[in-house]
């Protein structure tokens, strides 16, 4: 390590399972429907975590109310559980959109990562952003805090 260079903040061992909280809302006139983690404690707005990444697919099969069906939901958890890698906060759904919240320190593993289970997904389209958010600030917005 050279002179000025800084050392990485270190990360948790373990991040805690829960609690989850669902918040409720609307988008556009739209249902919007969340489940926020709230048990991250102090792992909320760490340096170690300043990368939001933002997963969201096209919901395929919505109920009348703009939400997936029992079904269409079903096939959806199964990908959040494999998305579960990195810290995700957030899982929310709004106007035929479901959209996954994870936090990471490494943008560009993340991607390869990414690029590499987006096509095992043969359901659903997957697409990924990622944004620099130090403040954690998504998160905190829908946390509440």
């Amino acid at each position: 390590m050279g002179l000025f260079s800084r050392k990485k903040p270190p990360l948790p061992e373990n991040v805690p399972p829960g609690p989850w909280a669902v918040v409720q809302g609307s988008n556009q006139g739209k249902v919007l429907l969340a489940r926020v983690h709230k048990g991250l404690g102090t792992i909320v707005g760490s340096a170690a975590y300043p990368f939001r990444v933002g997963v969201a697919t096209r919901v395929r099969a919505t109920a009348a109310n703009g939400m997936p069906t029992p079904e269409e939901n079903t096939t959806l958890q199964e990908v959040e559980d494999r998305l579960r890698e990195a810290i995700l906060v957030v899982a929310l759904t709004t106007n035929g959109v479901k959209e996954w919240v994870l936090y990471t320190s490494d943008p560009e593993a993340t991607k390869r990562r990414m690029g590499a289970f987006g096509p095992t997904v043969n359901t659903h389209q997957l697409q990924m952003v990622i944004r620099e958010d130090r403040n954690w600030d998504v998160y905190r917005q829908l946390a509440g805090t």
